[in-house]
């Protein structure tokens, strides 16, 4: 029985030693890629545009841009376009339901209506019996 708790010790130092050997070979095959993978290969520098080339290239930027703000200015006015008759069409509705509905405190004219006077039909017979041709 004395010798038990060496017995026990050598196996734990086993144990562990086992437990680094793992670890070591775990790294290695871990990093084994990320070495690989970290070699950058020699940089290469762009070919140099001409000034033709250079100016077309700036002109084709702002001629987009132009494009894209003309754009924008046509949505913006259709979208204001529609809000105007969608507000138009609220205040419609307001104003209808206004009769049978109570309002609150919002206090809302009541539309006028315009009736036009009704003129006399004027005759028709040719004037002084000629017909027109």
């Amino acid at each position: 029985m004395a010798d038990t708790p060496k017995i026990v010790g050598a196996r734990i130092s086993a144990a562990i030693s086992r437990g680094f050997e793992i670890a070591g070979q775990f790294a290695l095959w871990a990093f084994a890629d990320y070495q690989a993978e970290k070699e950058i290969p020699k940089a290469v520098e762009p070919q140099r545009l001409s000034l033709a080339d250079q100016w077309s290239f700036l002109s084709d930027i702002v001629l987009g841009a132009v494009s894209r703000t003309n754009e924008a200015s046509r949505c913006h006015a259709a979208a204001t376009q529609q809000v105007d008759l969608a507000q138009y069409a609220l205040m419609s509705l307001v104003d209808e339901l206004s009769a049978v509905m109570d309002m609150g405190d919002r206090v809302r004219r009541r539309a006028t209506v315009h009736v036009l006077g009704v003129a006399p039909v004027p005759s028709l017979r040719p004037i002084g019996g000629a017909i027109a041709a």
